[in-house]
């Protein structure tokens, strides 16, 4: 994954009373907590300026962890932790990535361990996806599945390519494609970011029985990061984004000289080989 700054601020042993845990005395009587946290972001423009505007403020940061970890009872950690994960990511936007270390010393384990803890890591990461239709809505369709991946906490910053209208991909003959690109950033992982499209398209009446079919709504994953990834269910980049005009020329408006990390090529470079074809 891509880090943008090695930089970070570090707070540690922020002691908070709390009620997680599993057990019924636990949510009951409560127990002391400690956060140690990790806040990644450049620390070259605060340095320079001596400007709290270009930081953080440590006092809004501790009383969001206090807030947010002293709101709801959670029966894991992992829980307390990811929450409070995500509400830092939310809150400050110049963090780019969040470590987090949830110690609970006085977990009711038998064999009494010094301290038990767990740790998580988030950052923020660079997607852009493809994004079309040929329904009689198109645009519609476009417009409300921007709406609703813009719409989920998890994700920031979306921004839009022009749609184009293009002749279908494929064997089979249909109406002409509305498509365009889409970039934002999320600390989701890749596999759960498709889920997070695969619903949108579901909400959407996206229906899978012929390939390179008709649909109301296709939301394809392009690039994640630099990320070269391969599962049963996900490849990344996308298979042969290179092949395909109606990929490139929106994707040209977003991001013309981020390079596809398996062809080394820039997206320019590859819409103008393909212009060549």
């Amino acid at each position: 994954m891509i880090r943008r700054t090695k930089d970070y601020i570090k707070i540690t042993n922020l002691e908070i009373y709390a009620y997680h845990g599993v057990l019924a005395e636990e949510k009951q009587k409560g127990q002391v907590f400690f956060v140690n946290l990790k806040l990644y972001m450049p620390l070259r423009k605060p340095g320079l300026s001596d400007a709290l505007a270009d930081a953080v403020n440590y006092d809004e940061v501790c009383s969001l962890v206090v807030d947010v970890f002293t709101k709801e009872s959670y029966d894991l950690i992992e829980k307390a932790a990811e929450k409070t994960v995500e509400a830092l990511l939310n809150a400050f936007p110049v963090l780019e990535a969040v470590e987090l270390e949830l110690r609970k010393p006085d977990a009711p384990i038998t064999c009494a361990p010094e301290d038990v803890s767990v740790n998580i890591y988030r950052e923020w990461h660079k997607v852009y996806l493809s994004i079309g239709s040929n329904h009689e809505n198109a645009l519609g369709y476009l417009d409300e599945a921007c709406k609703q991946i813009e719409a989920s906490p998890y994700i920031r910053g979306l921004r839009k390519s022009s749609i184009i209208q293009t002749k279908p991909y494929g064997p089979v003959v249909q109406p002409d494609f509305q498509n365009g690109c889409v970039a934002f950033e999320t600390y989701m992982e890749p596999e759960e970011l498709l889920g997070f499209l695969n619903q949108i398209e579901a909400d959407l009446k996206r229906e899978r029985v012929l390939r390179w079919g008709p649909r109301t709504i296709d939301l394809d994953i392009l690039f994640y990061d630099d990320l070269v990834y391969n599962s049963e269910i996900l490849t990344i980049p996308h298979i042969d984004m290179q092949n395909r005009m109606f990929v490139l020329e929106p994707l040209f408006e977003l991001c013309p000289y981020f390079r596809h990390p398996i062809l080394g090529k820039s997206v320019e470079q590859m819409l103008a080989e393909l212009r060549q074809k």
